[in-house]
């Protein structure tokens, strides 16, 4: 019993460091800076898989917004792999508001800005593809 457990943690390791991990566990990553300004550790968003802060969850760091929503403070283009289309609710942080997209490269549809969601509405429902910060 105990082999299996150790050859299950390694393989959940393994599929983290090669980036296979899907949305049924925890990810994280830096946004991109809308400035030349350099990623900071800061907790911008956590979006979650499921309504009302529920499920998965995908945390992203960046630095402090500013406190207009007239421009971008920090954005991802492209969701990483297993996190396309899943979002549901999310939380804000750092004087940050989120704003969705439907598709790549921050067009399409929108959703926002909102400080927190706990449903992001039908519309958007598992359909966001890349986020802005403001």
């Amino acid at each position: 019993m105990r082999s299996r457990y150790v050859l299950a943690v390694a393989g959940i390791a393994v599929a983290a460091l090669t980036g296979l991990a899907t949305p049924a566990s925890a990810a994280s990553t830096s946004a991109t800076p809308a400035t030349s300004a350099t990623p900071a550790s800061t907790v911008i968003g956590i979006e979650f898989v499921d309504a009302n802060y529920q499920g998965a969850t995908y945390t992203v760091t960046g630095g402090t917004c500013t406190s207009t929503l007239t421009d971008v403070d920090w954005y991802i283009n492209s969701m990483p792999s297993g996190w396309n289309d899943v979002i549901s609710s999310f939380h804000s942080y750092a004087n940050c508001w989120t704003k969705l997209y439907e598709n790549i490269n921050r067009t399409g549809s929108t959703y926002g800005f909102v400080g927190d969601s706990p449903y992001v509405g039908d519309a958007m429902n598992d359909r966001a593809s890349s986020i802005e910060w403001s």
